[in-house]
């Protein structure tokens, strides 16, 4: 399970009162959704919201990023970021980035920049830093904040089982109160893959429900996208070992070898008739055919 950082891109545009409720508990006020594509870039940004706030009678812009590593860069990215929101929408803009996990355990977070010049500081930019592995549980949990269930794997907890905790996350995740079941099965796989983060993927796939997993877009996403590049893979092996035997053996026997290897047994007639054939590009031309194609009476037909 990769791609942890997309996963709570997808869930934010769901649920976004829940991450904003993240950085400032108990907000009260209007939140709308931006357009995340900055200009100067074709990278979306993974969060951005324009926030009304009813009890400070303030409007700015949050902007968060995840990080499921630490990125020593993030300075240069957040600042960059920061001038381009704000040249978009010319709003003030609070930025966060949430690290998912501590790969450098001990190593200062920086949130922070600052250019100087001749002991001159020019400019100092500031961010805040949320580290999930600092997050209490229950502020998630008591607040239903169930967007953010996915990170719950990552944050502060109080058993002394990791096993036992990461059963009561995937029971909290069944449990949600929405009538999206589909959207719960998201919610589901993404805290699964976000586990990964943490847990062993055998752990994982022994407390996962295929039958939730099933109904669940993301997951079907992931599935089609890794069907689509095997089968994309395969092809290429194929041809690569293709032409590697013809080069070795004549590239007729590897016509024959693909074909019987995808289809198991082919008819006389069809060897005989791959044999017979003397033009060179011809046979390169069978030889990809027979890779791609899905069925032998496919590979006659357009032989």
């Amino acid at each position: 399970m990769q791609d942890y950082d997309n996963t709570l891109k997808y869930l934010s545009d769901k649920f976004p009162q829940h991450y904003v409720d993240l950085i400032f508990e108990g907000f009260n006020g209007d939140i709308v959704l931006l357009d995340r594509e900055l200009t100067s870039t074709n990278r979306k940004i993974d969060y951005l919201v324009k926030i009304k706030d009813i009890t400070k009678h303030t409007e700015f812009i949050l902007h968060i990023e995840f990080q499921s590593s630490y990125d020593v860069n993030m300075p240069y990215r957040m600042l960059s970021y920061y001038t381009r929101i704000f040249d978009k929408y010319k709003l003030p803009i609070y930025p966060v980035v949430i690290y998912l996990y501590p790969d450098r355990p001990g190593f200062d977070i920086l949130d922070s920049y600052v250019s100087s010049i001749n002991n001159k500081d020019i400019l100092t930019f500031k961010f805040e830093v949320l580290k999930a592995w600092e997050i209490e549980a229950n502020r998630i949990i008591d607040n239903n904040l169930y967007g953010l269930f996915p990170i719950l794997p990552l944050v502060k907890h109080r058993k002394i089982d990791d096993k036992d905790y990461l059963i009561e996350c995937f029971d909290l995740v069944q449990n949600i109160d929405i009538e999206d079941n589909k959207l719960k099965a998201d919610i589901y796989f993404s805290t699964g893959t976000l586990a990964g983060l943490r847990y062993s993927k055998e752990l994982i796939k022994t407390l996962m429900k295929v039958e939730i997993l099933e109904e669940s877009e993301i997951y079907q996403d992931v599935l089609n996208k890794g069907m689509e590049k095997g089968r994309n893979e395969g092809i290429k092996e194929g041809m690569e070992r293709g032409i590697k035997e013809g080069m070795e053996k004549g590239i007729e026997k590897s016509i024959i070898y693909v074909l019987s290897t995808r289809f198991n047994n082919i008819s006389p007639n069809l060897i005989d008739l791959i044999y017979r054939t003397k033009d060179e590009s011809q046979l390169y031309r069978f030889l990809e055919l027979a890779v791609k194609t899905n069925s032998l009476s496919e590979f006659e037909k357009n032989m």
